[in-house]
């Protein structure tokens, strides 16, 4: 049986390869995706994206909304120089064309997920592949704890337990990405965390089951070159991939920095097609306040004591995430 698949995303560009490596995975229905604007791409601009991706994959019939640019507090954002560069995919969302757009929901990206989790006979996986703002805009509904058992398990790329986060790095990485200390003196907090921090401790102090796949993990599978070469395929979605790793590793890399595969390591480990060498279990919150010099915010912390341990993902195979990667884009 395939494995239901519910996605909020910010429509980066490891959120297109993530998205594009489930569209061909024939072990997985997509059943709805969340276009969450606290992150990476402007709402507006991301929701297009996702409506022209899943036009080139021929998933016009999966379920889309948007969420929300307003996160529960605080006002991080990614720079926005970087963000005009996702808007329009690094130049790459007038290449699509698809011959169909799929409509956009008139409810929220909170509201689908519940009420696919409502009307669900089965179990649903959820991935999230930005910040927590729509999860925990899901909490404030207070839905039925019937239909929150229907969630099998929330799988996030979020986070850095015991390395740096990325805030700082990214923030140095440019000098027209820079925003100041805030953000210069933040070397605890990754940017999906940090982006709505209070959510997240909202959602880590909440009974949803969670899975982490922190910067812990992702630093042990950067992007390279070689990536291109491995995409043999010529339909649309396979294109799209060959593309935007040509760009992320050409001329839209982020500067000097290595940069991790992020968002499709979170994904194939959700969908058993790469397997995590080591797993940890801890009670974890996040740090909510912010401060000028040495920020803190959205650090995320061991606490001896929680609602319930969240597991978290700290050792991975970059061989293997290459290569099962590569075989479903390919339709190995």
């Amino acid at each position: 049986m395939q494995k239901k698949v519910f996605i909020d995303s910010d429509m980066g560009w490891d959120d297109v390869l993530s998205i594009a490596y489930l569209m061909k995975d024939p072990s997985v229905e997509i059943v709805g995706l969340s276009v969450t604007g606290c992150g990476e791409t402007n709402l507006g601009w991301g929701t297009l994206i996702a409506q022209h991706l899943l036009g080139i994959g021929e998933h016009q019939h999966v379920p889309l909304a948007r969420g929300t640019d307003v996160p529960l507090s605080l006002s991080n954002v990614f720079p926005q120089p970087f963000k005009n560069d996702m808007n329009d995919l690094m130049g790459l969302l007038g290449s699509l064309n698809p011959a169909h757009l799929p409509g956009v929901s008139a409810k929220p990206g909170w509201e689908l997920l519940h009420d696919t989790l409502k009307v669900s006979t089965t179990p649903i996986t959820v991935l999230s592949l930005g910040g927590f703002t729509t999860f925990a805009k899901l909490l404030a509904l207070k839905p039925a704890a019937s239909d929150l058992a229907k969630i099998e398990r929330i799988v996030a790329m979020a986070g850095a337990v015991h390395v740096d986060g990325n805030v700082a790095a990214l923030n140095g990485a440019l000098p027209e990405w820079d925003q100041g200390s805030r953000y210069r003196s933040n070397h605890y907090a990754e940017w999906n965390v940090f982006v709505d921090p209070l959510a997240a401790d909202l959602v880590f102090k909440s009974d949803l089951p969670l899975t982490l796949v922190p910067l812990d993990a992702c630093n042990q599978v950067i992007l390279d070159p070689s990536y291109t070469a491995r995409i043999t395929a010529t339909d649309p979605v396979a294109t799209l991939v060959r593309n935007v790793f040509e760009k992320k590793t050409g001329d839209n890399q982020e500067g000097a920095l290595p940069v991790p595969i992020f968002d499709p390591l979170a994904t194939l480990l959700m969908t058993g097609g790469v397997a995590a060498n080591k797993t940890l279990s801890e009670f974890l919150s996040v740090e909510t306040k912010e401060t000028e010099q040495d920020n803190h915010c959205g650090q995320v912390r061991v606490e001896p004591s929680g609602s319930r341990p969240i597991d978290f993902v700290v050792g991975v195979s970059q061989t293997q995430f290459a290569q099962q990667y590569a075989n479903v884009i390919n339709g190995a």
